[in-house]
Order: C-alpha cells, then sequence, then structure tokens
C-alpha cells in the first residue's frame, strides 16, 4: 500500500505560471514588432507623399534643367527612393498663368521590405502617389531652392 502522503496543490502547479508567462510573452512580442513594423510601413507612405509635395514645389521653381537636383532632394527626404522610381513632367511650351499646364512629380515602383525576425521578409508596394503643381512660375531667377 502506498504511505506516501499527497503532494499539495501548490508543488503540482510550480511551473505553470512560468509555461503560461512563456506562452503570453511570446504572443505579446509578435504582436508588439508587428505593431512596429507596420506603423514603419505607414510611415514610409506618408514620406512619398512628401517627397512628391516636396519634388512638385521644387520642380515648379525651378528649370526643366534642375531635374537631378529635384530627385536629389525628394530622395533626401525617403532614403529608399532612387531615381528611377521618379518622374517629373514639365509643360510642353512656354506658357502664361492662364494658359499652363501643371508640373507633375510622380513616384511609382516603390516597395517597403519588412524586417521581422524568424519571418520571411514581406515586400509591400507603395502606390503610386502624384503631385501636380501649375508650372506659372517655371525658371525663377535666383531662388535658392534650385543652387
Amino acid at each position: 500500500m502506498n504511505t506516501r502522503p499527497m503532494p499539495s496543490l501548490d508543488c503540482r502547479q510550480r511551473g505553470a505560471v512560468a509555461v503560461e508567462f512563456a506562452l503570453v510573452f511570446i504572443v505579446f512580442m509578435a504582436m508588439a514588432v508587428a505593431i512596429m513594423e507596420f506603423s514603419r510601413v505607414m510611415y514610409v507612405y506618408a514620406s512619398a507623399v512628401e517627397a512628391t509635395r516636396l519634388g512638385a514645389r521644387i520642380a515648379t521653381v525651378c528649370g526643366t534643367g534642375d531635374v537631378a537636383k529635384v530627385k536629389a532632394r525628394m530622395r533626401g527626404m525617403l532614403s529608399s527612393l532612387t531615381p528611377d522610381k521618379i518622374s517629373i513632367t514639365y509643360p510642353a511650351t512656354e506658357c502664361s498663368a492662364a494658359t499652363c499646364d501643371p508640373v507633375t512629380v510622380r513616384i511609382q515602383g516603390l516597395t517597403v521590405v519588412t524586417s521581422i525576425p524568424m519571418v520571411t521578409p514581406l515586400s509591400f508596394p507603395v502606390p503610386a502617389f502624384s503631385t501636380s503643381i501649375p508650372g506659372e512660375s517655371l525658371s525663377s531667377t535666383n531662388n535658392a531652392l534650385c543652387n
């Protein structure tokens, strides 16, 4: 016959708290990293919008020969942006304030790659963003933005 006393409930449940903590911690950390990566993707989206706005403002006051400067300023705002993903469209002819086509700056083909640990890198395409501003101030003289 078994004469040993029954172990107490505390003795049998000793490791349960550690196991529960480990399981909850893994889920919590995965959610925290996912939230941070989603925030980074949204930051790139917002930066792409602002880069097109900046590019359109600069392209409007600079001449058509300053395309490289405009792209460099845009890249300063969003470092993952390469010049081949930026297109700038100027009016075809000289224009006045009443009959002027807009200057359009467009970002297309940009992707954001996530870096979540222990997960295959995910690639999110950034939608094409464009900004158009009337080209009536095109080729302003003595503008510090174009230097």
